[in-house]
């Protein structure tokens, strides 16, 4: 497919609006550099290869946590691809940056990621690649005419997305998907944005004082994978043997469950505190109580954990009140809760619940 000449507009996730060249600079490494990724420990065995691509499922890129890079989550794309004579379609996932005047090359295969490989002029076969331009969220350029455009999508975005809304559906109606989405950012004006002090901070070192949170949150942490959570609900189907058998082990408690939980309500009120949390736990502990699911609900907001949907559906072991209790120590600590990833989760799920609600409008 021929190239088309002038500069191209920036690529935008279409989900949570977020301008994918302005992650590239907040960590002090170019993503997009060979080998980069090559340094998380599920990969380093790639490092000594020479192929031109290396590629993996692209269930493998959507599950990692980047460890080494954090901000690599939001270089790691797909596309909704639509050709001058074809409908929209879903791509596979690359590591991409800023392409000023070139279109850009990604698997055509939606499960298939290309993670490196050579830099210098590789080869993108068209029967494994696909070329675009960044599609605007705006009106569309007329010399992008006859080309193939794709709207960005941050491969962990479309991975959150299946927890608002079933993509198998989206796809169906990618039309009015992408439709209802442009017309949300249009009507907000909130696509394309950038933290530039923070980016800059973060850039340079995390050197001086922190300059806050231009967006309320950092925008640069992956709001789909947050590591603490995962380790919290690990934590919880280890520990549901355990509590099993303590539970048939252990004598019953004299003291009615209607005052259990009083002493609880007092003991760990609605606005707690990281001391409130260790408090109920160690009480908790002492008197092997079970508390009813909605005094839990009632001090933590369990719509943001995503990853508690499986484990309901799916009547899993898991040591609910143990986990709860981890979410909630998580949570009530503000330094951590600051610069995790669950503020900026809250975020991108209010833009993507906004989105379904112009998408079901439209269908």
């Amino acid at each position: 497919m021929a190239t088309v000449s002038g500069v191209n507009p920036s690529p935008n996730c279409l989900l949570c609006g977020l301008e994918i060249s302005s992650m590239i600079y907040s960590q002090r490494v170019n993503p997009t550099c060979s080998g980069v990724l090559f340094r998380e420990n599920q990969w380093k065995h790639y490092k000594k290869d020479k192929l031109e691509h290396v590629m993996v499922p692209s269930k493998e890129v959507e599950e990692v946590d980047f460890a080494k890079y954090p901000s690599m989550w939001s270089c790691t794309c797909r596309a909704i691809i639509k050709g001058p004579n074809t409908k929209y379609f879903l791509s596979g996932i690359t590591v991409t940056g800023e392409h000023y005047t070139d279109p850009y090359f990604i698997p055509k295969d939606r499960g298939i990621a290309r993670i490196g490989g050579r830099t210098k002029n590789p080869q993108y076969y068209s029967g494994t690649f696909v070329q675009f331009y960044a599609a605007s969220i705006k009106r569309q350029l007329n010399r992008f005419k006859g080309q193939n455009v794709g709207f960005v999508v941050h491969a962990h975005c479309w991975a959150l997305l299946n927890h608002i809304i079933p993509t198998t559906l989206v796809e169906k109606k990618f039309e009015k998907f992408v439709r209802a989405a442009r017309k949300y950012w249009r009507d907000h004006e909130e696509w394309g944005i950038y933290d530039y002090s923070l980016r800059s901070w973060k850039h340079h070192g995390s050197i001086g004082v922190h300059p806050g949170f231009e967006h309320g949150c950092d925008i640069y942490k992956n709001p789909f994978i947050v590591p603490e959570v995962r380790k919290a609900i690990q934590k919880a189907i280890n520990s549901a043997t355990k509590t099993k058998d303590k539970c048939i082990r252990s004598r019953c408690s004299p003291i009615p469950l209607e005052v259990a939980i009083m002493i609880a309500e007092w003991t760990c009120p609605i606005d707690y505190t990281p001391a409130d949390v260790k408090n109920t736990r160690n009480m908790l502990s002492a008197w092997h109580w079970t508390l009813p699911d909605w005094f839990w609900k009632r001090r933590l907001k369990e719509d943001i954990f995503i990853e508690l949907i499986s484990f309901r559906e799916s009547n899993h072991s898991i040591d609910w009140q143990a986990l709860r209790l981890d979410l909630m120590g998580l949570v009530s600590d503000r330094e951590w809760y600051l610069y995790s990833g669950l503020p900026n989760r809250e975020r991108v799920l209010g833009f993507m619940t906004a989105i379904k609600a112009n998408f079901l409008k439209t269908s």
